[in-house]
């Protein structure tokens, strides 16, 4: 059998293992492995998935098929990413099919099975869960009281990652394959196109929640036009403060500050509507490229392994 171009990390010590290129995971090994299920994660949930319908999400939610449909791509998608190296050593070397096998049927279990099961029940019963509480808890609170329940995005995103852990946990159970002994360069891959997904439809759903009274002093007609160009343009300044600080360019983000001091509204309550949307815009947008200029650019990936190799 011919061997894969890919360096395969093979130990003496692991005499059982019929794949001769798998390896007992490391703990930068799962670091990557977990940036590539939550990558699939944030596909699924803000990319690949459609306006999920307010009718199927609540008093419908077992009989939509757009949940079965999220469910199952959830489950695939997430069942592609685990196997990514798995895929790529075999269409580098075919012959090798027969040995990675296992890993597929393996992986199936974990992040097919327990993913696609874990969304459908998750996204099936608990946005009617918290609704039958709102309705528990508005008996005695005020009805116009907002904070009484939080919202179902944030219990759900609790939810899938609480289960994306378990996958991660399920997975660091059996020996891998990997490209190269250091996976330092590839988790900056990742790193960095989470960073970006994250300040897309991620930061645009928590500035939508910080401005929520704001928008309810807005007429309809009015805020659909706003919000509309309002999420667009909060997509596109947040991505290029994430791409100013990964390219060290910080002035440029104050010239994007003054860009938009330049609007000026007469109507108070938009103006207020405008400029707490785009602080906390910004403010996301700082974070996460300030984590990811950390991670990615000074050395913070490898203290954080280095780190968690101490505990």
């Amino acid at each position: 059998m011919s061997r894969s171009p890919f360096r395969a990390n093979r130990r003496s010590n692991v005499g059982v293992q019929k794949n001769s290129y798998l390896s007992p995971m490391e703990i930068s090994h799962g670091i990557e492995l977990f940036l590539r299920i939550f990558l699939a994660y944030l596909l699924v949930e803000f990319v690949l998935r459609p306006a999920f319908p307010a009718k199927d999400r609540s008093g419908n939610s077992w009989r939509s098929g757009h949940l079965v449909c999220h469910a199952f791509a959830a489950g695939l998608l997430t069942f592609l990413f685990v196997n990514l190296w798995n895929v790529m050593f075999v269409l580098r070397d075919p012959s090798s099919l027969p040995e990675f096998l296992p890993q597929f049927r393996s992986t199936l279990l974990y992040a097919f099975v327990l993913v696609t099961a874990a969304h459908f029940v998750i996204d099936g019963v608990l946005p009617d869960l918290i609704a039958s509480l709102r309705k528990r808890t508005a008996r005695v609170r005020d009805p116009d009281d907002e904070g009484a329940m939080p919202e179902p995005v944030g219990w759900l995103f609790i939810a899938h990652l609480a289960v994306l852990f378990i996958v991660l946990a399920l997975l660091s159970q059996t020996p891998v394959p990997y490209p190269s002994d250091s996976p330092g360069g590839v988790i900056r891959i990742w790193v960095v196109i989470v960073a970006y997904l994250l300040v897309l439809r991620p930061g645009g759903i928590l500035v939508g929640s910080v401005t929520r009274s704001w928008r309810k002093d807005i007429a309809a007609s009015e805020e659909d036009g706003l919000d509309h160009a309002g999420r667009l343009i909060g997509y596109v300044e947040r991505v290029l403060i994430v791409t100013f600080i990964l390219v060290n360019e910080y002035t440029a983000i104050g010239f994007l500050i003054a860009a938009k001091g330049l609007f000026r509204i007469n109507d108070a309550k938009r103006s207020e509507y405008i400029i707490v949307g785009t602080m906390v815009s910004f403010a996301i947008a700082v974070l996460i490229g300030a984590a990811v200029g950390y991670l990615v650019c000074q050395g913070g990936i490898e203290q954080f392994v280095q780190y968690l190799s101490k505990l």
